[in-house]
């Protein structure tokens, strides 16, 4: 809330649920559906390993990473941190025209790495740059390597400036061709 009583657009994460709290409600939900005999298979067990340690610092977010209300938020983009993706348009939007100005003065990021700046006029107090791969199938090795140093550089950078929360996106865009199902499993 707005110390005026009006309601902000950004998403406080102390508000919402933990990954831990979401799987016990599916499973919740998932028992009922199997008493009522409406779900006829058994959950399929993940093939990740289960740690409640990190679940209860897990939250999933379906919805804007630049509406996320923490320490740093991550934008994907390309190597001229000028990329027009959903994500990148409305960080940007939200930050304002000094952000642009502070991306001119990195002088751009190389595939894999990470670049930190100022979150501006984001509810974020800063803002991960980070440049996915291209994916072309026969190149599978380094693109999985590339995406994993993305993700491994942008959890170091946050380490390295003792941040409490990180809203990442999703690393790799459409026009990047990377296959979900792999960037998932990479991002896990």
């Amino acid at each position: 809330m707005d110390p005026l009583g009006a309601r902000s657009q950004f998403v406080d994460i102390q508000t919402l649920p933990v990954w831990q709290q979401q799987l016990s409600e599916d499973t919740k939900e998932t028992q009922v559906l199997q008493s009522d005999g409406l779900l006829s298979q058994q959950a399929v067990p993940s093939p990740f390993p289960f740690r409640p340690d990190i679940n209860r610092k897990i939250i999933l977010f379906p919805g804007d990473v630049a509406l996320l209300n923490c320490t740093a938020i991550v934008n994907t983009s390309n190597e001229s941190l000028n990329d027009k993706n959903p994500v990148s348009d409305n960080i940007h939007r939200l930050a304002g025209p000094e952000l642009r100005e502070e991306l001119v003065k990195l002088k751009g990021c190389r595939t894999g790495e990470a670049k930190l700046t100022k979150g501006f006029n984001l509810a974020a107090r800063f803002i991960i740059h980070t440049v996915g791969p291209k994916y072309k199938a026969k190149y599978r090795t380094a693109a999985e390597s590339s995406l994993y140093s993305c993700y491994r550089n942008v959890m170091q950078l946050a380490a390295e400036q003792s941040m409490a929360s990180v809203g990442l996106c999703v690393v790799t865009t459409a026009k990047r061709g990377y296959p979900l199902e792999d960037a998932a499993h990479i991002a896990f």
